[in-house]
């Protein structure tokens, strides 16, 4: 059922897209909390572009340190969606997430942000990013890399992501 819904949403994005320019932008390192707003229209031009860009790579193998389709490791998925679509370069690596873009409270993220998550459930160093895709009242979807699976949609409420969710991060202002 939650594939049917992905596949919905992935064809819902793509059919909404519309084309941008890649802008080259640098977004600033920044720990505020952004405070609950609504996404400007260029904001949601660029979020089905960056979403548009994501839905093309299901399904694509992990590969550690990998950052070309050929194979992804998580931060090199986020990046090369941010940097392709809208010439935005994002961290290397998913630890400097920490101090990148600004964050958001869980309950005012919005699809494209970028959700972040320890590396083991007891550290505390981000070590797995993704983007998120849809919110509903009671989930937060994303699509990410994952090293079983590669690029695959997940959700916040299972389990294994609750116990090492670190917070969210706005790229796309």
């Amino acid at each position: 059922m939650v594939q049917i819904k992905f596949k919905f949403v992935a064809i819902l994005c793509l059919l909404l897209c519309e084309n941008i320019q890649a802008q080259d932008t640098t977004v600033p390192m920044q720990d505020t909390i952004l405070p609950m707003a609504g996404p400007s229209a260029e904001s949601v031009a660029e979020v089905n572009a960056l979403l548009k860009e994501a839905y093309v790579h299901l399904e694509t193998p992990y590969r550690s340190g990998g950052k070309t389709p050929g194979g992804f490791d998580c931060s090199g998925f986020v990046r090369h969606c941010y940097t392709s679509v809208l010439g935005i370069t994002t961290p290397a690596s998913s630890h400097e997430y920490n101090h990148y873009g600004l964050a958001v409270k869980t309950e005012d993220c919005r699809p494209g942000d970028v959700i972040c998550f320890k590396g083991s459930r007891n550290g505390s160093r981000i070590g797995h990013v993704g983007i998120i895709t849809e919110i509903t009242k009671t989930d937060i979807y994303f699509i990410h890399s994952a090293n079983r699976g590669g690029i695959r949609f997940d959700q916040l409420s299972a389990p294994y992501y609750r116990n090492r969710f670190v917070g969210i991060r706005r790229i796309i202002l």
